[in-house]
């Protein structure tokens, strides 16, 4: 049983329900945008104190990220030493599976 059944207490195999894996990777898409959100704010604010509670915010949102691709590229999830052309073969194989 993965952690979305311990979260949600049931196991499903319907392919119309997010997997572990959807989860992680929309976690990856969202965490990215949270670090380039924080990272603009830094730059752009003039207040030295607002500055050091965003370089704190961002030095733990960096972290967060890291665990989570971490735990993406130990369980085969996200594959970010791919080179193009074989993320592009990765993920059209990934959207056949889709289609069956």
């Amino acid at each position: 049983m993965g952690w979305l059944e311990d979260l949600f207490g049931t196991e499903t195999t319907d392919t119309t329900e997010m997997t572990e894996k959807d989860v992680a990777l929309d976690m990856l898409k969202d965490s990215k945008f949270v670090l380039n959100t924080i990272a603009m704010a830094v730059t752009e604010t003039t207040d030295s104190k607002l500055r050091e509670i965003l370089k704190k915010q961002l030095n733990e949102v960096v972290q967060n990220h890291f665990r989570l691709v971490d735990l993406s590229v130990q369980n085969n999830w996200y594959l970010p030493r791919l080179s193009p052309i074989e993320q592009v073969k990765s993920d059209y194989e990934e959207a056949q599976t889709l289609t069956e």
